[in-house]
């Protein structure tokens, strides 16, 4: 058993003692069976001597509730998140256009896309498939670390997970948690039977044999999360502190001659040469994900985003799935807890690096995945789902700690501990599974339980599938929502505002190579002006100054490009008016709040361009809450402010077509664009 050492009682006289030889198949488990049954002296021994004859009763067992809690859990309804529907809507594209699914992982949509072709987009099936993916991991999980870790320890792992709630809500998700669980859980099996258990010399056709299954594996885990790529890391880190040269050698080139291959066919089927994570990597490495324009992240950057990621991830996210603290969106963080999980994570590592080799890996490959979603996660996101794949994994570590501690010597009379600690976090989990498995017994339909304003939201969705023409094609902030309610019409995303860096502009104007007039949003705003300035205003609009301010892109000033003819007629009526301007730079950037600001820009008719390569005719613009708890009137408003940027100066480019949900209920409102009322600004 890993962390204990087996004795028999001292007698009298002296007796010759055995060399604890591990039992066979469990190499780096410290356990020495005796044919003598005093020899299982302590708690854990005995218990474990127990379920090392049952362990398929266990594993048929947390397999059966697993199922059980799963389907008391099952939510017929799609997420609103989006994420998850976009790995559907990526299926159907590949289906239909035989596209290939990039962006985040193209491998889940790859294996959703033959059951879309059987099923379409209905929610029950394809949702199945997550809880055939939870069962799996189960299954994977328990054929890595049986006879390999106590069984005890694994027993506790497997029961604690198999009724959980949060991990069972990816079992009737789309998202693809439960399939990256799943391959996760296949990947260290594969590593524990052919790299652990296996360390005797081996003939060169069995090394590339192995080495060639171990990274399709790895290949698998990186194109289903970008994150999945850490693995290469840490294979390479556990050979390095093995010692296992050749080892490393073969994992390295075989990887390599994977993922060149899958390149290649990539290459040859879609003329794909591109990484699929590389575009996406750009904006992890971007200071905000939605605003690359603001330039890259430094390195007190990164910290910061380690230890406010610790702060929520590990001391609100990981206590709230185990049932310690109560899930809510306002848990308060508190650093001593994040810095006291890290030291746990790190200690039992340490514990097992001699001990248990399968630990160790284990250790190394959470430790090091969890580092890398927190130096890569904006911290604005606060998705507890990034951290539910490596949940089990931590619950391991910290229970293989308490049960290394409590092997050992006088410690030993304290080994119900642990079976206590085990029936309390069982009790936790429990009590918030019963009170998730109540809510879920009452939806009712695909609108049950919507606010107000995604009720909106997809209703209006559904009503522009039904009743445009095919041609037309909407625009909109969840397409993939969109997608699900609009039964599989395809809509496009207004995700982001794009912004440009201001630097080579504004150097080129402080350089009069070209000459602007800037003017200050605050002295213009709720000012009346005359039509004939506010048209010359309207029309000499070039660009919007943006400056970033806790994360939010804020509108500064003006940039106008006055027609020569009448500059000088226009600048004098600003003065009259009392509006500031300037076509100094300098004198720009005194009027700024913070002189030093970084400053970017958003040009509406590169916005309205946009939208008409696209290929854009309708936009859907709604009261998408902030806060989906409360609706205190601050929404998502990035559609919104989107159009409203194109809106400022084309006041016309809009048409309102239908709304759904009246003028006080968070209402959806669907227009059509008129390019003709910009036609002689855009270039055709």
């Amino acid at each position: 058993m890993e962390g204990s050492k087996r004795h028999t009682p001292q007698k009298s006289k002296p007796k010759i003692s055995q060399k604890p030889q591990p039992a066979k198949g469990s190499e780096g488990r410290a356990s020495t069976r005796t044919k003598s049954p005093k020899a299982a002296s302590s708690l854990f021994e005995r218990t474990d001597a127990y379920l090392d004859k049952h362990m398929n009763i266990v594993l048929w067992g947390t397999l059966l509730i697993t199922l059980v809690f799963g389907l008391l859990l099952f939510d017929i309804r799609f997420s609103l998140a989006g994420d998850d529907s976009a790995y559907l809507v990526r299926a159907a594209d590949f289906l239909a256009h035989f596209t290939y699914p990039g962006f985040s992982g193209p491998l889940y949509p790859l294996v959703l896309s033959p059951f879309v072709a059987i099923f379409g987009i209905q929610a029950i099936p394809l949702k199945s498939l997550s809880l055939v993916f939870i069962l799996g991991f189960i299954f994977f999980t328990w054929k890595a670390f049986k006879g390999r870790i106590s069984s005890l320890l694994l027993t506790a792992l497997l029961i604690l997970v198999s009724i959980n709630s949060f991990i069972l809500y990816y079992a009737s998700q789309t998202y693809s948690e439960a399939f990256f669980m799943l391959i996760q859980a296949l990947t260290l099996y594969v590593f524990f039977t052919l790299f652990i258990a296996q360390e005797q010399e081996k003939s060169f056709r069995q090394l590339v044999k192995q080495h060639m299954i171990l990274a399709l594996c790895v290949l698998a885990l990186s194109i289903t999360r970008t994150v999945g790529l850490s693995v290469v890391i840490v294979i390479s880190a556990y050979f390095l502190l093995r010692g296992q040269w050749k080892n490393l050698l073969f994992f390295i080139i075989s990887f390599s001659v994977v993922f060149a291959s899958f390149q290649a066919g990539k290459f040859i089927l879609w003329g794909n040469s591109e990484i699929h994570f590389t575009g996406q990597f750009e904006n992890f490495l971007a200071k905000n994900y939605y605003d690359t324009g603001g330039g890259k992240e430094d390195l007190r950057g990164f910290v910061n985003r380690v230890i406010e990621n610790s702060n929520f991830y590990f001391s609100d996210s990981v206590y709230s799935i185990t049932g310690i603290r109560e899930a809510k969106e306002t848990n308060e963080t508190y650093p001593i807890l994040a810095l006291l999980t890290w030291l746990l994570l790190i200690i039992s590592a340490i514990f097992s690096f001699r001990k248990n080799k399968y630990l160790f890996f284990t250790s190394l490959y959470a430790i090091i995945f969890i580092f890398v979603t927190f130096l890569l996660t904006q911290t604005i996101w606060r998705q507890s789902r990034l951290i539910i794949p490596y949940f089990p994994l931590i619950l391991l570590m910290v229970l293989s700690l308490f049960f290394s501690l409590l092997s050992y010597g006088r410690l030993r009379k304290f080994q119900f501990l642990f079976p206590v600690l085990v029936v309390l976090l069982f009790s936790f989990e429990f009590k918030t599974t019963a009170g998730e498995v109540s809510k879920a017994r009452q939806i009712e339909g695909k609108y049950y339980g919507l606010t107000p304003d995604w009720e909106n939201y997809c209703r209006i969705s559904e009503w522009a599938s039904d009743n445009l023409p095919r041609n037309a094609f909407v625009a909109c902030r969840k397409p993939s929502v969109s997608f699900i309610y609009g039964k599989g019409r395809r809509f496009f995303g207004i995700t982001r505002i794009n912004t440009r860096p201001g630097d080579s502009l504004m150097q080129a104007s402080a350089q009069e190579k070209l000459k602007y007039y800037y003017i200050l949003t605050s002295s213009i705003n709720n000012h009346s002006v005359s039509n004939t300035l506010s048209i010359v205003l309207k029309s000499s609009l070039a660009a919007y100054g943006m400056i970033n301010e806790s994360n939010m892109l804020s509108n500064p000033f003006y940039v106008m490009k006055l027609p020569e003819g009448i500059k000088t007629r226009a600048i004098e009526e600003l003065k009259k008016y009392r509006i500031q301007g300037t076509g100094d730079v300098d004198t720009l950037k005194s009027w700024l709040p913070d002189h030093n600001s970084i400053i970017s820009f958003v040009y509406p008719d590169s916005l309205l361009n946009y939208l008409k390569r696209a290929g854009v005719t309708h936009v859907i613009t709604a009261n998408l809450r902030a806060d989906a708890a409360e609706n205190n009137g601050i929404t998502a408003s990035t559609v919104e402010r989107f159009m409203a940027l194109i809106r400022f100066k084309y006041p016309d480019i809009m048409t309102k077509i239908i709304q759904v949900g009246t003028d006080d209920n968070e209402p959806a409102v669907l227009y059509r664009i008129n390019y003709d009322k910009a036609v002689s600004l855009i270039p055709q």
